[in-house]
């Protein structure tokens, strides 16, 4: 669980987030995906973190002071490391713990991934990154999933479909996605009802509300009989969210 607070009043609860943060490499580049925004800090360096968005503009702010368009990924994720461990040792009285995932291009190091931790630690990572809500399932889900070689196409499905995992994403919801390679960059938003795992459930949910319907007006006076069926079929669609 990633928390962001930045507040000088002791008393003042502790702010989580359900965010989730997904970064995975593919042939030629790198591909960034979050349940909230990702934020481009560079012309090839992208960021996304598991923190409360109004807050966090301070610390994106701050790196930007530091960065211009040339910045490759690698000094861009020292940089926002650097701000981090700052605010942690300034703000005695106050906490700034987040997760980021920083992704980008450049011509010498290819598609690079870091992980930079709540004290400004970072952690370059040759596969996929993952930070925030479910972060542990899914890292175990990354490395069964992730193949070495992968198309542009294949990483930003198997980005999204992770994402769709996250139980917290409702309708109002969806994915972000960044990719970046030598072409240059792309952005994506992919709405709840075509994310995978909720896709899936949208579609039986209305197969089941279909066959419902046939079924009342084939046996209007067998109440019982249909009570029966809903009650079976939503058993089984719960059965289907939890697996």
């Amino acid at each position: 669980m990633c928390i962001f607070i930045i507040d000088s009043d002791e008393s003042h609860p502790s702010k989580t987030t359900t965010t989730t943060i997904v970064g995975v490499t593919y042939d030629g580049g790198v591909i960034l995906g979050s349940t909230d925004i990702i934020t481009q800090l560079t012309a090839n360096v992208f960021l996304c973190h598991c923190a409360l968005g109004a807050d966090t503009q301070v610390l994106l702010e701050d790196a930007r002071n530091f960065l211009d368009q040339e910045t490759t990924a690698t000094v861009a994720a020292e940089i926002v490391g650097m701000v981090l461990s700052a605010y942690d040792i300034n703000n005695k009285k106050n906490m700034l713990q987040t997760g980021v995932l920083l992704g980008g291009w450049d011509k010498n190091g290819g598609g690079k991934i870091y992980e930079i931790g709540f004290s400004g630690v970072v952690m370059e990572k040759s596969n996929f990154g993952v930070g925030g809500h479910g972060a542990v399932d899914l890292n175990d889900f990354l490395e069964k999933e992730w193949k070495k070689g992968m198309t542009e196409e294949e990483a930003e499905q198997l980005v999204v479909k992770a994402l769709s995992l996250n139980n917290n994403i409702n309708s109002a919801c969806g994915v972000q996605t960044a990719s970046v390679n030598s072409k240059g960059f792309t952005t994506a938003f992919h709405p709840y009802g075509t994310l995978p795992i909720n896709a899936e459930k949208l579609e039986l949910e209305h197969m089941n509300e279909k066959y419902l319907g046939k079924l009342e007006l084939e046996h209007a006076n067998e109440k019982p009989l249909l009570e029966y069926i809903r009650a079976h079929l939503l058993l089984l669609l719960n059965i289907n969210e939890g697996l």
